[in-house]
């Protein structure tokens, strides 16, 4: 995934449980994070925050990132599968798909104390991608069943 704002800056997690960071110009990888349970399925960026990556999968909660950190600085505890998650254009929600059919949305701006804005509940299988609009207004999930939801938001 391309930095949102160092373009020679990639990102990149797995489910082997590492999150790194590379430079491109530098040919040589600068940050290194690792969780210790579960496995990593998808991440997001964060541009308005120094918490800049946002990362989700099983057997682990949602976890708050800060390049500059060893440790996560903040998560979401969730007991289920996660696999996939999107910051929103604004920076100031996180939306995610589960494995129990359902889409969350979060409000993020007060790290440590996240809030439930949204559920939906509308697949009959296993979320698996879903996106913002480029204004924040509508969610688009998509899932193992086939279906597609467009999700109205009025945050």
């Amino acid at each position: 995934m391309p930095d949102l704002n160092l373009p020679h800056v990639i990102h990149s997690c797995g489910m082997d449980k590492g999150i790194c960071t590379f430079d491109l110009k530098k040919e040589k990888k600068i940050v290194g994070h690792s969780i210790k349970n579960g496995m990593i399925l998808d991440m997001s960026q964060r541009k308005d925050h120094e918490n800049e990556l946002v990362t989700c999968g099983q057997g682990s909660p949602i976890l708050f990132w800060d390049c500059d950190e060893a440790d996560p600085v903040a998560c979401i505890d969730y007991p289920y599968k996660v696999s996939s998650i999107q910051v929103s254009y604004s920076g100031k929600y996180i939306a995610f798909g589960t494995e129990t059919n359902e889409v969350f949305v979060y409000d993020i701006r007060n790290i440590g104390k996240f809030l439930v804005v949204g559920k939906g509940a509308a697949h009959s299988g296993p979320v698996m991608k879903l996106r913002w609009s480029p204004d924040d207004k509508q969610i688009v999930s998509v899932a193992a069943d086939a279906s597609l939801c467009v999700w109205s938001f009025y945050g």
